[in-house]
């Protein structure tokens, strides 16, 4: 199952998403309107609780993603495939992960 999600994060998406799935501040819309939900079925949140990570702070290992700037893994049963095609954290007011979204050409 990990081999699956693993190719479906690094090659199953094939095409970006459109512009058009960001805010005029950039930030992803395509989440918050999108039917997302975290490992606690609670929707991923809106644009202003979800990061754009850079690639060099991610690390894709045998056992999940892991992510440098939170030291904190996520596992591949919990990462979903980002429709821009970059790589994004979303956050409760906590900062607990909520969602994380990672896109083809991004590692």
């Amino acid at each position: 199952m990990r081999t699956v999600i693993f190719l479906a994060l690094t090659l199953g998406l094939l095409t970006p998403g459109s512009a058009t799935a960001h805010d005029a501040d950039g930030r992803p819309n395509w989440i918050a309107e999108g039917a997302y939900k975290g490992k606690d079925g609670v929707h991923c949140c809106g644009p202003t609780d979800c990061e754009l990570l850079d690639s060099r702070d991610v690390q894709v290992r045998p056992d999940g993603i892991w992510l440098a700037r939170f030291k904190e893994l996520v596992p591949f049963d919990q990462a979903t495939p980002s429709e821009d095609g970059k790589i994004w954290r979303c956050h409760s007011l906590s900062g607990e992960r909520r969602c994380f979204f990672m896109g083809y050409g991004t590692m």
